[in-house]
Formats: structure tokens, C-alpha cells, sequence
């Protein structure tokens, strides 16, 4: 079935969540993070969610979405591919926050692969104040668009020639079991990333990382080297998703650091240099607390 632009303006169910700390260490887990913030509850400590986080809920509002949509059948919702991600968070994802989120139709475009949907997310807590709002873009391969292209006004911004230096490079290390824990611990579930006769029959070369793994591994990185640990430092990110993140495989980042414009730029390669991930920015708060305080404001 065809993508349509009757689908611009269908809004999902929202998905709601009572944020635990379990999940928020789970999530933290799932891309190897050791930083004490994710993990060390005692006393009277209220934990922060790594930056990602926020994308285990967003998908299951996404989820909701599709319910509502109908056209796509179940084998080409596998034929998606997870292509663009812009979050802006007004802040930190805190244990025992709850959050409801939803999702509607934003861009329908027609591209040389197939129909990409592009849709907006958009998060509240129970004072109904926005905590995250996320545009992500899927192309469904082999899927066509009836009607008119419809560009979405969504946010996307251009690494300057002025940060074109890389300030750093590392590498990330991607686990031969890297998928099944974040689809377990990130509670991000997708069969084509965990079964490898569905990832065959898709047409994959193998087990493939989710791509909201292939970023949140990127900003831990990030946050454990450009900004000191600290995750409530994180105003927002977004990435360009390319290339396969293989697993296992070794992956090079490359930082471009502009933090006295706001910004930390980056690109993730993968082993043979190809851009899993271009156009990469984490977004830093002109002022952050580190995260102990943080966490006793949100006490108050």
C-alpha cells in the first residue's frame, strides 16, 4: 500500500510511562555507559535519564501512529529505514517523571528508494509542560507516495566551516550482542535488528544496530568526553543516519567541537569509512549544574 498525503495531520494514541530508575540504568546499560549518574540512587538521589532516552517512549507513540495510519502492511513497515533525528529537550528525562507522548504526520516526500514519512513527537510531563520534541524521518524502501510531496517544517542544521577541524577522534566498540541488549535493556524492540532470518529476508547483510542505538552510543561518547559526564548538560541532538552500523564492528567518531556556539558536531564512520552518521550535533545548555545538584532541585 501506498504512502498518502491524506496521512499529513494523523495524530496516535499517546504512549505514556511512570519513569523508574530501573529503566533509566537499563537504558544506560544498553550502550555500555558506566557514568555513576545513571546508576548511583542512594539516598534521596533522583537519577537522570541518559539523552536517548526519551526514544523508548517516542516509539511506542510511533507505534500508536501506525495503528491509526493502517495503510502500510506489516512487511513494509520492515522495508523502513530509520533516516533523520532532530530532539530538542527542555530538560532531562528524571526518575519518577511521568510522561505522555505523541505523534503525528508532518512530510510525506518521495524519494529515489522508496516514500519517507516524516513525523513529530512531541513529549509533556504531568504538569503538561513540554519535555522533549523529536522530528524523525523514516524512508520505507520500495513503498510509493500517491500524491504531492510535502516537505516538512522540520528542523536541520549544517555543520559551519568553522568547526570543519575534528577536535577529537575515538573509536566505539559495537558488541556482536549490541542489538539484543538495547532492544531488551532500551526496551527498543525491532525484529530485523535481533532475527537474523528476518534481517535476511529484508534484504540485510546482517544484524544491523537500531538507529536510535547508533545515536545514543554517539552522545554517550560525547557526554563522557566533551562534557564531563554530565547528561543534564544535553539540550538536544540530531543525526543524519547513513550507513549500517554492523554488529559487531568498531565504529570512529570524529568530534568537531563549537561548544562557544552551542554546539558539539560529530560524525560516526563505520569500518570501512562510510558515514553511519553525518551531520551530527548535541546541542549544550549555556549553563548546566553538574548533575548532583540537578538532581536536589528536582526534589523541590
Amino acid at each position: 500500500m501506498p504512502i498518502t498525503t491524506e496521512m499529513i495531520g494523523r495524530t496516535g494514541a499517546p504512549a505514556s510511562e511512570h519513569v523508574e530508575d530501573r529503566w533509566l540504568m537499563n537504558y544506560a546499560a544498553a550502550v555500555g555507559d558506566l557514568t555513576p549518574h545513571y546508576y548511583d540512587n542512594r539516598g534521596d538521589t533522583v537519577l537522570p535519564g541518559h539523552p536517548a532516552y526519551i526514544s523508548h517512549l517516542e516509539w511506542e507513540a510511533i507505534s500508536n501512529l501506525h495503528e491509526v495510519l493502517g495503510e502500510l502492511t506489516a512487511i513494509e513497515r520492515l522495508q523502513g529505514v530509520h533516516s533523520y533525528n532532530h530532539t530538542a529537550l527542555s530538560r532531562e528525562v528524571r526518575s519518577g517523571d511521568v510522561l505522555s507522548s505523541i505523534t503525528s504526520v508532518v512530510g510525506v516526500e518521495r524519494r529515489r528508494s522508496g516514500a519517507r514519512l516524516t513525523l513529530k513527537t512531541v513529549t509533556t510531563d504531568v504538569r503538561d509542560e513540554v519535555v522533549a520534541i523529536s522530528h524523525t524521518a523514516t524512508v520505507f524502501r520500495g513503498v510509493p507516495l500517491n500524491g504531492d510531496t510535502l516537505v516538512p517544517d522540520a528542523p536541520v542544521s549544517q555543520r559551519p566551516a568553522a568547526a570543519d577541524r575534528s577536535s577529537r577522534s575515538g573509536t566505539i566498540q559495537i558488541g556482536p550482542l549490541a542489538p539484543y541488549v538495547f532492544s531488551e535493556c532500551a526496551r527498543d524492540y525491532g525484529i530485523i535488528h535481533t532475527d537474523i532470518e528476518v534481517a535476511t529476508r529484508a534484504g540485510l547483510p546482517g544484524l544491523i544496530l537500531h538507529g536510535t542505538g547508533t545515536i545514543a552510543y554517539a552522545l554517550s561518547d560525547i557526554v563522557n568526553h566533551e562534557l564531563g559526564g554530565d547528561p543534564t548538560a544535553v539540550a538536544g541532538f540530531q543525526a543524519s543516519l547513513r550507513a549500517m552500523v554492523m554488529c559487531p564492528s568498531t565504529t570512529r567518531i570524529e568530534v568537531f567541537d563549537d561548544r562557544p556556539h552551542g554546539t558539539v558536531w560529530f560524525e560516526l564512520l563505520t569500518e570501512d569509512g562510510s558515514r553511519a552518521i553525518s551531520q551530527g550535533a548535541v546541542r549544550v545548555r549555556p549553563t548546566s549544574p553538574p548533575p548532583a545538584v540537578a538532581r536536589n532541585r528536582a526534589l523541590t
